[in-house]
């Protein structure tokens, strides 16, 4: 299955999530992410932030909603998926900035943003160094660079591997990494590690010990003929539940979670990225 323009225009082109799932699904187990991505933004604020691979950008959305003052940048090879993001940002009232590029070549000039990110999707490269640097062209010294990407070390692993032999994986190729193997690019790049989260577990983990709070929402929900609880807010015992294991996946997610998010800083000093 290639991972071509026409290949992922087809795949956002059916994407049909409902904006409140996305919303719920990505407060609820995206929030390690969030936090990481939150805390390499520089004070004050203003500042741009750029999400490359954007798919639905309710990373980037949720991420302006949080900080006022952020200028929100999206960029896919699929125009299909800056449909899907523009939506996402009218919804959440974010003025998303979307275009349309290969991550390979980015639309943007150097330095243009004090940070840059993605989330699943440097695993669809069977080289990812041409990508990397491109990132670090268009990030400013002192910026931030976020990886994100399928965590090597658990059963999802096993079973993504299993469906693209059978040629039934709906994302096309990809490959994963481990938390040490993406600290490794931070010398072969110039880079220093800034950070790492993982974060998700799996279905019975994440439903049943990480958000039962939230899954008995749904289940009410469902009961009332909803198809989601919109609008929920956790209460302070729910909150002091997620905050523990956020302590968990700062610590262990890296190693176990389904996604590790990997932070890294660009030093001031360095002006041009290595080629």
């Amino acid at each position: 299955m290639a991972n071509d323009r026409g290949f992922y225009e087809q795949l956002w082109g059916e994407f049909r999530s409902p904006w409140v799932t996305q919303l719920a699904i990505h407060r609820e187990s995206r929030r390690p992410l969030l936090k990481l991505l939150s805390g390499l933004l520089p004070e004050p604020l203003p500042a741009r932030a750029l999400e490359v691979g954007c798919g639905t950008a309710m990373e980037s959305c949720l991420l302006a909603a949080m900080h006022p003052g952020l200028g929100a940048f999206a960029c896919d090879l699929s125009e299909n998926a800056l449909h899907v993001a523009c939506a996402n940002g009218q919804a959440l009232g974010i003025e998303l900035r979307a275009f349309a590029g290969d991550l390979t070549a980015l639309p943007f000039a150097d330095a243009s943003f004090d940070l840059v990110f993605s989330q699943g999707v440097l695993e669809h490269f069977t080289d990812p160094a041409p990508a990397m640097r491109e990132q670090l062209r268009v990030l400013r010294p002192g910026g931030a660079l976020v990886v994100d990407v399928p965590q090597k070390f658990n059963v999802y692993t096993l079973r993504k591997h299993q469906a693209m032999r059978n040629g039934c994986w709906a994302w096309g190729w990809e490959t994963e990494y481990s938390a040490a193997e993406l600290r490794a690019w931070a010398p072969r790049y110039g880079l220093e590690v800034a950070g790492a989260v993982g974060y998700q577990h799996g279905r019975f983990v994440d439903r049943l010990l990480v958000h039962p709070h939230r899954t008995l929402r749904r289940l009410l929900a469902r009961a009332k003929g909803l198809a989601w609880p919109n609008g929920y807010r956790p209460g302070l015992i729910a909150r002091q539940w997620e905050s523990l294991w956020d302590a968990v996946d700062e610590r262990l997610g890296p190693y176990l979670a389904i996604n590790v998010a990997v932070a890294f800083r660009k030093p001031a000093a360095l002006l041009v990225p290595p080629a």
